[in-house]
């Protein structure tokens, strides 16, 4: 029997579901609670955009490309505001914020004011949607997907521009893998008759 490569399940989503700031929904994991989030990823199992460094008004598409992520709509700025605690500079949507991944990501976490809501698509199909937030700053959205996604957009749920200050993603370090089998979260070839 061979393991499949291209969807990897998470142990998390099945120690986690329903205790603390999160919620279990059709194999995606919701954080509201940064911690919480990282927690369950791990400390340094994850790679930060957190857009400083670069002017105003700065258009940022392939700036990250190194990281393996992309902004696609060619419109998302640089925006320096204090409602970005973390640093006092983020990114201005300029409508909705999309991001393509080099690679297939397990895991996602947002720091942003006001709402927002992600959406989560593997091979261009919509997978999961989650709003997040609250009325003021420093709120924090987080998702662990039992299958595996290559494109996000975050919008703002009231209509308005969608504005970030960090963003967080991930995948899986292979030698995880032994421990998904275990838990029945990674699907198994088929059979060779």
């Amino acid at each position: 029997m061979r393991l499949r490569n291209k969807t990897i399940g998470l142990m998390a989503v099945v120690l986690s579901a329903g205790f603390g700031d999160r919620v279990a929904v059709g194999g995606v994991v919701e954080y509201f609670d940064s911690d919480e989030w990282v927690k369950a990823v791990g400390e340094g199992n994850f790679l930060t955009v957190d857009f400083v460094g670069f002017p105003n008004g700065t258009f940022i598409t392939d700036q990250y490309a190194d990281l393996g992520i992309l902004f696609t709509d060619g419109n998302d700025s640089i925006a320096f505001a204090g409602s970005f605690i973390n640093d006092g500079v983020g990114l201005d949507g300029n409508g909705n914020i999309s991001v393509s991944f080099d690679t297939p990501q397990a895991w996602i976490g947002v720091d942003f004011p006001g709402f927002l809501t992600i959406e989560l698509f593997s091979a261009g199909k919509l997978i999961h949607t989650t709003e997040f937030g609250s009325a003021g700053v420093g709120n924090f959205g987080g998702l662990i997907s039992s299958k595996l996604f290559d494109a996000a957009v975050l919008v703002d749920p009231l209509g308005r521009d969608a504005e970030i200050d960090d963003l967080h993603f991930g995948v899986p370090a292979p030698g995880s893998v032994c421990l998904l089998v275990l838990a029945g979260l990674y699907p198994r070839g088929r059979r060779r008759g």
